[in-house]
């Protein structure tokens, strides 16, 4: 075989492996997203409790592909009533005076269904 004859073997091989590579490694990567299609609050139905107390809430996410995950600590808190009770950032509820309050997590667009929360005096 003569030398222009290996030099044009050698080229096609080469190209071939490196189209052979990528297109491989192309096949195997594939990114998949995620959303958050709901919002749980926990508990659902939260105990009564005494002015100046706390109570922890819990959000939990379901994502669309059925997934959940906690996401108290990162879930954005709100409560529908300032002078009864105010929610952290976490979650966590504290009792200001006697009266009943809904509250929510939401991430995003998604919003949980509310809880009523209900401050007893002591």
């Amino acid at each position: 075989m003569n030398s222009k004859a290996a030099r044009f073997i050698g080229y096609c091989l080469t190209i071939g492996l490196t189209v052979f590579l990528m297109s491989s490694s192309a096949a195997t990567t594939t990114t998949t997203t995620t959303a958050i299609v709901s919002i749980a609050v926990t508990p659902e139905n939260p105990p009564n409790i005494s002015v100046h107390a706390n109570l922890q809430l819990k959000a939990t996410a379901t994502y669309s592909d059925g997934k959940t995950a906690d996401i108290t600590n990162t879930a954005n808190w709100m409560g529908f009533n300032d002078t009864v009770l105010t929610v952290s950032s976490t979650g966590l509820v504290y009792g200001r005076s006697s009266g009943s309050a809904k509250i929510n997590a939401s991430m995003g667009s998604i919003s949980s269904l509310p809880v009523t929360v209900t401050i007893v005096s002591q």
